[in-house]
């Protein structure tokens, strides 16, 4: 028999087919000879990394960006066999979990270099690591070789893990092209240091570097690979062909006629200066649809734009449908993403919420069903992941 489609109060559409769209046109940005690192931290920034593994396989990504453990073992659930690499600094109890998950570490501070080889002592299994350096750059987990202290730390580091560092890499801190160019050369410069003050031979290290902004940016990094997460979810330069991945959807679950005066929720935030025929939607800021948004934000309903009005409750909005003819219970609204040929866009997301459209993404697909979309309109089938 076959089971019903669940009727979720509020959910996000994935589109796989998307994602893979987006890859592909990052794949064709990647400078020549460069590496691609896909990220999938956050849980592939809310869209589910047993979503995301099979397409990043299926166009034969060699490296993937993690921070969890907890994510280590779902990319290798999935069947990835390829390298795996954590995006920040660790801790000793954790790099020893990962060990069975073949995970590579990065390592930026002597502390983090003791614990590291202290790992590698008690383990039977292999560890490799990549030197994090600072390079002027975010000052977070990266070794700063600006100093004599910084370059004699760096010596101990190289003394204590050589054999097992495989890469160096740094984070750039601004991808506004002046910025980026001074960050790269100052890279190169650090590496150059590194190479010939150390044991670390050149051939044998990967060189990577560079972010979302970094490839979507007129500037060569010059690195051996990128790592990259945003642009998979296409959340960036749109004019190059990235669309967005993720459409958040609720439902109308009442209907009601109010006169003029009437206030609207808490606080009387919004009165009506005329009667209104309004709609209350299955979604709040329990949902990750930002208190912020009171005020500033219009969602779609027959494919048309409507205003939310009042404070944002934790499960539901108010909107107003008074123009709209035939609205019914259960119909479906869109409060992020396209409806017919309207649309709420990542612009319009972001001035709204005062924040980024990875920091939305992320929020939405951790606090609501996920419904996966193998083709560009019609569902193929449906799977709830929490």
């Amino acid at each position: 028999m076959k089971m019903a489609t669940p009727m979720y109060s509020s959910w996000c559409e994935i589109s796989c087919t998307q994602i893979e769209a987006n890859l592909k046109i990052a794949l064709g940005l990647l400078p020549d000879k460069t590496k691609f690192c896909a990220v999938v931290k956050a849980d592939a920034y809310g869209h589910g990394i047993a979503n995301v593994m099979p397409i990043i396989q299926r166009n034969n990504v060699r490296y993937v960006g993690i921070t969890s453990n907890a994510e280590a073992q779902t990319v290798r659930d999935t069947g990835y066999k390829g390298d795996l690499l954590r995006l920040r600094a660790t801790t000793r109890d954790e790099a020893e979990a990962a060990l069975p998950l073949q995970v590579q570490e990065q390592v930026g501070s002597l502390e983090g270099a003791l614990e590291l080889a202290s790992v590698r002592r008690t383990n039977s299994a292999p560890a490799n690591y990549h030197l994090s350096l600072n390079a002027g750059g975010m000052s977070r987990d990266g070794l700063e070789l600006s100093s004599p202290k910084g370059k004699e730390v760096c010596k101990r580091i190289v003394d204590l893990l050589g054999p097992h560092i495989i890469g160096v890499s740094t984070h750039f801190p601004s991808n506004l092209p002046e910025d980026l160019e001074t960050s790269i050369a100052r890279f190169h410069k650090d590496v150059d240091w590194v190479v010939a003050n150390t044991s670390l031979q050149r051939e044998n290290l990967l060189v990577h570097a560079g972010s979302t902004l970094t490839l979507v940016s007129p500037c060569n990094p010059h690195s051996d690979m990128m790592r990259c997460g945003a642009v998979l979810y296409g959340i960036v330069k749109s004019e190059l062909g990235f669309k967005t991945t993720m459409t958040l959807k609720a439902r109308v679950i009442s209907l009601g006629e109010f006169p003029a005066g009437s206030t609207i929720g808490y606080d009387r935030a919004t009165v009506l200066n005329e009667d209104k025929r309004l709609a209350t939607v299955s979604l709040g800021y329990a949902n990750g649809y930002l208190r912020r948004f009171a005020g500033l934000s219009s969602v779609l309903i027959q494919g048309r734009k409507q205003p939310v009005l009042g404070k944002i409750s934790m499960n539901t909005i108010v909107v107003d449908v008074t123009d709209l003819t035939g609205v019914a219970l259960g119909e479906e609204v869109v409060l992020f993403g396209r409806q017919q040929s309207a649309e709420i866009t990542t612009q319009m997301a972001e001035a709204s919420s005062g924040t980024i459209m990875a920091d939305l993404y992320t929020d939405w697909g951790q606090r609501n069903p996920r419904v996966v979309k193998h083709t560009q309109d019609v569902p193929k089938k449906e799977t709830l992941l929490i």
